[in-house]
């Protein structure tokens, strides 16, 4: 009984980072970078409803939540399945009026309750660290993407000599070729420029999808064409500046909605209880 308790937790654990969207450095270091851009304000809320665990701490929380029986329901809130081919006006409004639970209505539902402050604390606590993890899963280009394939899980690949598949790659593979820990890559990737940064926190939640869509796209193309399915440095060096520019870009952004939901502070006493 034992041996089969302890073979059933690392069986537990192996598909949990299987699963995890842009692996535990990605979503840490996004959670990292975001944290460094808090307002005062924002900071606070989030202090008062984490306590002394960082944005980086929940960042995972999410994916280790859906791996228990009673809440694999939560599993459709972390992607969407779009046919590809669609023009921005036709994936806005079949992402807007899709009946299917997704990561789309998922964010919206998470915001709102984050942004009621008459909800429970334990509530919007949960529901920021459902968006700490959301903003990671839509810039991760695989997370928006088709059904057949499951976002790149059943296309396989031999990386580096390895095998994989098209969205463990985008997930982990390529950042874990720069060997860094997620404060080194959120300190090394946390450049972008005030005109930039104004520029993504900007633009609305449909347009980060959208941008995951456009990827998607392209690495479907790509893998198309290939004759065999064995990619190297050359294959990292042309993509990775796309990983840093999506962690950034989530990093920022999970800051500049923060900032918004949380301006007015910490949480009410009403609220707490």
């Amino acid at each position: 009984m034992i041996k089969s308790n302890y073979l059933f937790s690392l069986l537990f654990v192996l598909i949990s980072f299987v699963l995890i969207s842009w692996g535990v450095v990605g979503h840490h270091a996004i959670g990292k970078i975001a944290a460094s851009h808090l307002t005062p304000s924002a900071d606070a809320a989030v202090h008062e409803l984490l306590g002394n665990e960082s944005l980086a701490d929940v960042s995972t929380w999410a994916d280790e939540l859906r791996m228990k029986p009673e809440f694999k329901y939560t599993t459709p809130w972390h992607y969407i399945n779009l046919p590809l081919g669609l023009s921005y006006s036709q994936f806005k409004e079949k992402v807007e009026n899709m009946s299917d639970e997704n990561i789309y209505s998922a964010m919206l539902k998470q915001e709102n309750i984050l942004a009621d402050q008459n909800s429970a604390k334990e509530k919007r606590a949960e529901a920021l660290k459902f968006i700490v993890h959301f903003v990671g899963d839509l810039h991760q280009p695989m997370h928006i993407s088709r059904a057949e394939d499951q976002g790149g899980n059943t296309i396989q690949l031999n990386y580096e000599g390895k095998g994989t598949n098209l969205h463990s790659l985008w997930d982990s593979r390529l950042i874990e070729h720069q060997g860094l820990n997620y404060e080194q890559l959120a300190e090394k990737y946390d450049h972008a420029t005030a005109k930039d940064t104004r520029k993504w926190q900007q633009t609305p939640l449909i347009v980060w999808m959208w941008e995951s869509y456009q990827i998607s796209s392209q690495l479907y193309a790509e893998v198309d064409q290939m004759k065999a399915r064995k990619l190297d440095t050359d294959y990292y060096e042309k993509h990775y500046p796309i990983v840093e520019k999506r962690l950034q870009q989530a990093g920022l952004r999970l800051a500049g909605l923060l900032n918004g939901i949380l301006k007015e502070g910490t949480v009410t006493a009403e609220a707490a209880q």
